[in-house]
């Protein structure tokens, strides 16, 4: 009928490639959880980098701001210069109306200087609000990262430390 020692094999050799196949798809598994948390650990450092870069970008534009309103001041002030030459060369006494002209010209110099101001200053919070959160984003994806991935093995330190404490001991003189 069937032989015994045949029925024996094959069940130790079903076993064997069962344990094989398991063996294989605990590696895969493996392979993918690495996979997964280094992309995490990728994303994780993009995030940081792209925040980074806002809060440059948020500096560069009140830098820029602060350059483009003392470039309006100036303009203003060599527009009101220009029109007191012009109300002086014309024998005008700079009373009643051309006085109110170079207010109004003052007023609407400094109104555009702030303007600029308010501008940079409204870009550089955005930049700002970016790099915030691009920051919560890094800080979601470290979360989510394995202990493992986020603090790669920490016997190795206690390793380290050990055979570093040891070192006296080999000492050649």
């Amino acid at each position: 009928m069937c032989d015994p020692i045949a029925m024996i094999g094959a069940t130790v050799l079903g076993a064997a490639q069962q344990a094989q196949q398991a063996q294989q798809a605990a590696a895969q598994q493996s392979s993918h959880a690495w996979q997964a948390a280094y992309q995490t650990a990728f994303q994780t450092a993009q995030a940081r980098n792209a925040a980074t870069v806002s809060e440059y970008n948020a500096q560069d534009a009140e830098r820029r701001g602060a350059v483009e309103e003392e470039r309006q001041r100036r303009k203003t002030s060599l527009l009101l210069g220009t029109q007191q030459a012009r109300f002086a060369a014309q024998g005008s006494d700079l009373e009643g109306s051309p006085l109110d002209l170079l207010g109004d010209t003052a007023a609407f110099g400094e109104q555009d200087a702030l303007s600029i101001r308010y501008q940079a200053a409204r870009e550089a919070w955005t930049q700002r609000l970016q790099a915030s959160s691009q920051n919560a984003q890094a800080d979601f994806y470290t979360a989510s990262m394995p202990p493992w991935v986020a603090n790669p093995d920490p016997g190795l330190g206690i390793a380290r430390s050990l055979l570093g404490g040891s070192t006296g001991v080999f000492k050649f003189t």
